[in-house]
């Protein structure tokens, strides 16, 4: 595949993608916090369904090509303190922000100029956390990869199948509510 061939690919995939993601109102933060305040769950229904479709994505692919370098399934770095102080930071600047990176992306594209100043403020908070506070922490902090499947022994299918299961039936049980 050519680099223009690509890039075309990408640009199309992008601009359908920013599409939907606008014409949706998508945003995963509020999506969330919906669960908890009882809203319609019309972001909870399109998060489960993204959650299907790339979980089962990941899964497969590691068939078709395991040297994608995909992240195994189930991973999660570290745990302990720094992660519930790092969620409650996360969680404050959600609620200052009124969503995460994908709902500041679609405000900004519907001409909302006020989550420039958002946007232009992600750059500083990545670049703190990838050259100062991720080197401090590995230095300070037990830091190593857990991989679920391989922590209990079993093949990730079986948690992957009824995960996607179990956000099936919710979505369901979503959609039916709503008619």
């Amino acid at each position: 595949m050519t680099f223009s061939l690509l890039l075309t690919f990408g640009f199309l995939f992008g601009i359908g993608l920013g599409f939907f993601i606008q014409r949706a109102g998508l945003c995963f933060a509020h999506g969330l916090g919906e669960i908890f305040i009882g809203k319609p769950k019309r972001i909870i229904r399109m998060t489960l369904l993204i959650f299907i479709i790339s979980a089962l994505g990941f899964y497969l692919s590691s068939f078709v090509s395991p040297e994608l370098g995909l992240k195994p399934i189930g991973e999660l770095r570290g745990f302990g303190f720094y992660n519930l102080l790092s969620g409650m930071i996360f969680g404050a600047g959600i609620i200052l922000n009124g969503g995460c990176i994908l709902g500041t992306l679609r405000q900004l594209g519907e001409g909302n100029l006020l989550f420039l100043i958002v946007l232009l403020s992600f750059i500083p908070g990545m670049a703190l956390v990838v050259f100062i506070l991720n080197p401090l922490l590995n230095h300070s902090y037990h830091v190593q990869n857990i991989i679920l499947p391989g922590l209990i022994n079993i093949d990730p299918g079986y948690i992957i199948f009824p995960s996607v299961l179990g956000a099936m039936v919710w979505y369901t049980l979503l959609s039916l509510k709503r008619n």
